[in-house]
């Protein structure tokens, strides 16, 4: 079909992929450990510009996925560091998300300019809301917000999340993608509005929502690998040798600390949290403080919960919390029987992890009141709703985490940056204690205020400035992003042309009218 007057010539689809692919590459480098900001824009500005110029839908979903597998493959390289497998097929999946947008973005040509920047935005954002929930519990690390942590945009997460957040910023991306595709000064409208949104609900963010509510006194416990580059299953007397360090380390903590933290399985495994705490005590002959620390304990054969418990300095347990978001094929194997030989799975993890389910804080009385910790473990912190849960009736905020499977890939730089955005929706303080790093303080603003290097035993001391009440975000959550994105999405189909252009046309950019028609076609 002859292009209208005006209208770009069909630009080869493998081109098109490949752009979306390097676009995809480039988003990736806005993500520890490279830390590229302005890529996190850029690189999906690129994609979103590369389905849209395929305008078929099918043609957009090839280039959503060039563009998801650009991306995830390079952001989530560090499952290599756990199994090839895994490291081939979890980026596969996530990657296949963003064929949704892909298509969309093409699709969504046939509308009018204006409608086009918000329908691409509401899409990607329905998107990642499914993606961090299924298949299984989800996936909602590699968010883009996640990669402006250190800016002062993280503070838009108070009003709307993690996900609005995203929102915003894929809005941003897709504003810039018009910008390439169309010509005349309308074109800048779209990108101006998007810019003043996410720059307005920063500011808004910023505004302190939660209050005082006493101080903690912490010292965070970190210890050297036993056994560097071996998974703990691999390790001969791996636990032990844990403990006796935890032990020895914590011995030379100031007395003035209200709370010790050690990470993720840094006791060994006991029948009940009260042999835990017996061996505990047993082990150190009385600790400075009271201890905050992993352990897991058995609910029936082949099965077991995994505690954030916290036990008195004489090894009595005060109160605990059980990790309600298990790990598919790290702490549990779905299909066990059709699923646990493949790869090393079934050896490396060997029972499977039982939900907890109850969300209540952590509590510890000190001379300043009543320490509330919202607890979570390991990659919980990853999920905002599972924080958002913790966190409720909360004053502090902890992370109890192991990431030396992983090696020094960007593991726990990003899992830092994920728990600063945690932060930022709560507006309550955050201690991360990873047995062999990175251990962090996370003051109520979202700033880290200490960090610890990563296979290197330390000792990080620091006050939490405890704070309560409820941002917007704590109060609603996700649900009114996901119904804003849906309303957009009945409103583009309402206002559709009836009697537009069929797919095989190539579109016309914004500021020219084709002949006997109005002007209503896509950037």
């Amino acid at each position: 079909m002859p292009s209208l007057p005006g209208a770009r010539p069909h630009l080869n689809p493998w081109v098109l992929a490949v752009t979306a692919l390097l676009g995809g590459t480039g988003a990736a480098l806005a993500f520890a450990p490279t830390g590229w900001m302005p890529l996190v824009l850029i690189g999906p500005a690129v994609g979103l510009w590369a389905a849209a110029s395929a305008r078929r839908p099918v043609a957009g979903a090839a280039c959503g996925l060039a563009f998801g597998l650009g991306f995830a493959y390079p952001a989530l390289r560090w499952m290599l560091e756990v199994d090839p497998l895994a490291g081939f097929v979890l980026p596969l999946i996530q990657g296949m998300f963003w064929a949704v947008t892909g298509a969309a973005a093409a699709a969504a040509t046939r509308l009018h300019p204006a409608w086009w920047v918000p329908v691409v935005a509401a899409v990607w954002t329905l998107t990642e809301a499914a993606r961090a929930r299924v298949p299984l519990t989800g996936f909602e690390w590699a968010q883009l917000a996640m990669a402006v942590t250190d800016t002062p945009a993280r503070h838009a997460a108070a009003v709307v999340g993690a996900l609005g957040l995203t929102a915003l910023l894929a809005t941003v991306a897709a504003a810039l993608a018009l910008l390439m595709r169309s010509r005349g000064r309308a074109r800048v409208v779209p990108l101006i509005v998007a810019i003043a949104l996410l720059l307005a609900t920063a500011t808004v963010g910023a505004v302190r929502w939660t209050v005082p509510d006493g101080a903690l006194d912490v010292a965070v416990v970190q210890v050297d690998d036993p056994c560097p580059g071996e998974f703990a299953a691999d390790c001969p007397g791996y636990i032990d040798a844990l403990v006796t360090d935890y032990v020895a380390r914590s011995a030379d903590v100031d007395g003035g600390a209200d709370l010790i933290v050690w990470g993720e399985d840094a006791l060994p495994g006991a029948a009940t949290l009260d042999a835990a705490g017996s061996a505990l005590l047993a082990r150190s002959g009385g600790l400075a403080a009271p201890v905050l620390a992993g352990v897991g304990t058995p609910t029936s054969p082949g099965r077991f919960l995994r505690w954030a418990a916290l036990f008195g300095a004489d090894g009595a347990p005060i109160d605990a919390y059980a990790k309600r978001m298990p790990v598919p094929f790290g702490e549990y194997v779905p299909w066990r029987s059709v699923l646990g030989g493949i790869s090393d799975v079934g050896r490396l993890v060997p029972s499977d992890l039982e939900a907890g389910d109850d969300a209540s804080p952590v509590e510890l009385s000190t001379g300043d009141g009543v320490a509330r910790l919202g607890t979570v473990v390991s990659w919980e912190v990853t999920f905002a709703r599972a924080v958002r849960a913790v966190a409720h009736d909360a004053n502090g905020l902890a992370t109890l985490t192991t990431v030396a499977s992983y090696g020094t890939s960007a593991t726990s730089d990003q899992l830092l940056d994920a728990s600063q955005l945690r932060v930022a929706e709560q507006q309550k303080p955050m201690v991360v204690a990873a047995t062999t790093g990175r251990s962090a303080f996370i003051d109520a603003d979202g700033v880290i205020a200490g960090r610890s290097a990563l296979f290197r035993g330390d000792t990080l001391t620091g006050t939490m400035q405890l704070r309560s009440g409820l941002t917007p975000y704590a109060r609603a959550g996700d649900l009114p992003i996901v119904l804003l994105a849906a309303a957009v999405l009945i409103g583009a189909w309402i206002a559709r042309p009836r009697s537009g252009r069929s797919a095989d046309d190539p579109g016309v950019p914004a500021d020219v009218e084709a002949p006997g028609r109005a002007n209503t076609v896509a950037p």
